[in-house]
């Protein structure tokens, strides 16, 4: 699938969940599949901070579930956002699943 769509997909329906995220000043770094049936989607916000937003056709976690590079961003209390088409239960890959988003811990301290 295309990484522009993918990325303007993104943008308009996962993102937003997140009300740290500044849309506008996000650079998309890179894609990839991470295991089986996960993809990560790589970017930075203006601060240089990287985001994983972590697609998965069911919610594992196992990923990043160390916590020690990342940590977990929450939307509306809960871990992880279900996303999905008409009909229901129709699997597209990197659309129709479970997104996690991550964020860089900070190395300063």
């Amino acid at each position: 699938m295309n990484n522009d769509f993918l990325e303007k997909l993104y943008e308009i329906v996962i993102l937003p969940n997140y009300p740290e995220i500044n849309i506008g000043t996000i650079r998309w770094k890179d894609h990839g599949k991470v295991d089986h049936d996960a993809w990560a989607h790589y970017f930075d916000d203006q601060k240089g901070i990287e985001y994983i937003l972590l697609f998965e056709d069911f919610p594992s976690g196992s990923f990043l579930a160390d916590g020690l590079s990342h940590e977990l961003i929450e939307s509306a209390g809960r871990g992880s956002i279900r996303f999905s088409l008409d009909p229901p239960f129709k699997y597209v890959e990197n659309i129709t699943g479970y997104f996690t988003l991550y964020k860089e811990k900070d190395r300063r301290g």
